[in-house]
């Protein structure tokens, strides 16, 4: 029996448009989307194009053949995506083959309030010049297109500890707004083993004036994930990784109040709730390695 609220969210958001490689069905799933939240595609295309890709919020991300020989890829609302519908389009060998609307809605993540040293508020020229080639460097490593998917399976926690600080919380430093919080504090103690969420390369491994000891790995096809704070970093830049791996241990470095991991992932740029991918990797996986 066809489930009839899919069936209804492919009827509301489905438009087919001429080509070559015409899509036979597609569907986005969840929706609505929310600020920070990833999203699964599911194209069946007509004629089994070479090459299949998904654009969204200005980013392109290619298709990936699996299940039912239908093809799917995620794409992401970042924190900072206008709300409202916005069109998803689907390219078969370079031309469209459908679109669909998806509703991007706000969330309410909740603020948080901290007080850390005061040496965090006012940089030194030195510091303040490390610091922007640190931000360059961890801007390039969320904007990787690693053509190869390193990874397969769910992703899984890095550390089993739970949830002290959520994902979107708006940040109040020392009386400041600053950026909302874009990973997930999870409770660990000093010295914890920290593992890979999934196998990748390291991309970034480095001392970083507010997220300390830092580490990002490239799961590959714009996924990324990273670990900040750590009192000891395990592995090197360019070093290929394994799910589980130990990669680092739990720290209090950078600006913090106390020992924790600050987890975070990347998909397509967008920075997202990493607790939501790794609940949604599950059915990316299932669908990719389903052949």
């Amino acid at each position: 029996m066809v489930n009839r609220l899919a069936l209804s969210l492919m009827l509301a958001f489905f438009v087919l448009c001429p080509g070559p490689a015409a899509a036979q069905m597609i569907h986005i799933w969840p929706t609505p989307l929310g600020k920070g939240q990833p999203a699964m595609v599911t194209a069946c295309l007509r004629g089994s194009p070479a090459r299949a890709e998904v654009e969204f919020l200005g980013r392109k991300t290619p298709l990936q053949r699996g299940a039912r020989g239908c093809y799917y890829a995620v794409v992401a609302a970042p924190l900072d995506a206008p709300l409202g519908r916005q069109t998803l389009r689907v390219f078969a060998d370079g031309r469209q083959a459908a679109a669909a609307l998806i509703t991007v809605k706000a969330m309410d993540y909740g603020v948080r309030r901290i007080t850390v040293h005061k040496k965090f508020d006012d940089l030194s020229p030195a510091e303040l010049e490390k610091y922007k080639k640190d931000q360059a460097k961890i801007a390039a490593a969320y904007s990787r297109r690693t053509p190869e998917r390193y990874w397969s399976g769910p992703f899984i926690r890095p550390v089993p500890g739970v949830v002290v600080s959520k994902f979107g919380r708006r940040s109040v430093v020392n009386g400041v707004e600053k950026l909302p919080h874009s990973g997930v504090d999870l409770r660990a103690a000093t010295g914890e083993p920290v593992k890979a969420t999934a196998a990748g390369v390291v991309a970034v491994a480095l001392d970083h004036y507010f997220g300390g000891q830092t580490i990002i790995i490239d799961h590959g096809q714009g996924v990324v994930s990273r670990y900040l704070h750590l009192s000891a970093m395990l592995v090197k830049e360019g070093q290929r990784v394994a799910k589980g791996q130990i990669i680092a241990e739990v720290g209090a470095t950078g600006r913090v109040t106390g020992p924790h991991l600050d987890f975070g992932v990347g998909v397509g740029g967008a920075r997202i709730d990493p607790l939501a991918w790794l609940e949604l990797s599950r059915r990316y996986a299932a669908a990719l390695e389903a052949n």
